[in-house]
């Protein structure tokens, strides 16, 4: 009786490694500190009128073929390695025809079983070498074993900003609201990247990078991490100092016009507070930036909101807001791009 138990304790031994393994080495990352600067050498004469778009890359890996298995689909990672690789060229020549001043990008990986190894951060480096780069890290899971049958595996991945002017600092916050044990093993270290950069001879700009919970069903993360947001960006504006732009993926309607009883449990709504407060919350309703991952994609089947936007200080004219309709074609967000003019 005794050795017919033994198989039984050799795997709850090894699941019991494993954890100790996972807890032992889980990325804690400190509340603040500085985020990577890769590259800040370059300085471009910018235009009266800048533009910067934000695009959510989804690891190269969730074109319009895949689902996801948080979303009721079945997938955690890449078709395959060609695959992500197609992505991330196809993903780049946008970013290159677009021709942004600064580009705020999320999700996009270092290495990881999940999207096959590919470094796509060192290939938008190499290909975008016209502008300084900053990368902070939101997410390092060693292996997330889930869907059972192919599980994800492996993921690093962060927050990715590209400007054609030099930074003067750039800097990772913790967001208040993170995930906890045994969750945190496995889910990302949601952050801010705020980019300082001189501007005007007496004037910063500060370009904030964010990518916000999902899957928060009762929205208590999100919550907190956008009140934190928020509470930095009023405590750190000075009309007569800096010009602030937050950009990134909300993971928050923020279009509360299009809100509806029938969307997915994950979908939350903007707090009323944001939008009374001394910021602009600019967004394109007129096209979404994001579509549901429940099956591949096909239109007018998947279910597509506005999430990926900005926040921009009073002393910030907008000059035009478009999102970019690619058709979720190698990724499952569409590139935002603001236009704006700095008084």
């Amino acid at each position: 009786m005794i050795y017919a138990l033994i198989p039984l304790l050799l795997v709850f031994l090894g699941i019991a490694i494993f954890f100790l393994y996972l807890t032992l080495t889980e990325y804690k990352p400190l509340p603040t500190e500085p985020a990577e600067r890769l590259r800040n050498t370059r300085d471009s004469e910018l235009g009266d009128i800048k533009t910067i778009t934000t695009f959510n890359l989804g690891y190269c890996s969730l074109d319009k073929e895949q689902d996801f298995f948080l979303e009721g689909g079945h997938n955690g990672k890449t078709i395959s390695k060609e695959r992500t690789f197609d992505n991330l060229i196809s993903l780049t020549s946008v970013l290159e025809d677009l021709k942004s001043d600064f580009y705020l990008l999320q999700e996009v990986d270092t290495h990881g079983t999940r999207s096959a190894n590919v470094n796509q951060v060192e290939h938008i480096s190499s290909e975008l070498n016209e502008y300084n780069i900053s990368y902070a890290y939101n997410y390092k899971a060693k292996w997330v074993p889930i869907p059972i049958s192919h599980p994800m595996g492996s993921a690093y991945s962060g927050l990715m900003t590209l400007s054609k002017k030099p930074y003067i600092k750039n800097t990772r916050y913790s967001l208040e609201g993170q995930e906890v044990f045994p969750k945190s093993l496995f889910f990302l270290k949601r952050c801010m990247v705020v980019n300082e950069i001189q501007i005007k001879k007496s004037k910063k700009l500060y370009i904030i990078n964010i990518h916000l919970s999902a899957y928060d069903k009762e929205g208590q993360y999100r919550s907190k991490q956008i009140a934190h947001i928020m509470r930095f960006i009023e405590e750190l504006y000075d009309p007569k100092e800096n010009y602030i732009i937050v950009g990134g993926d909300f993971n928050l309607l923020l279009d509360q016009k299009k809100f509806s009883g029938d969307m997915p449990d994950w979908v939350g709504t903007l707090p009323q507070s944001v939008y009374d407060s001394k910021f602009r919350v600019i967004f394109d309703s007129k096209i979404n930036t994001v579509r549901s991952e429940d099956q591949p994609y096909v239109k007018g089947e998947n279910f597509e909101i506005v999430i990926d936007g900005f926040l921009v200080s009073p002393n910030i004219t907008v000059s035009n807001i478009k999102t970019h309709d690619y058709g979720f074609e190698h990724t499952d967000h569409n590139p935002v791009t603001l236009s704006f003019k700095l008084k």
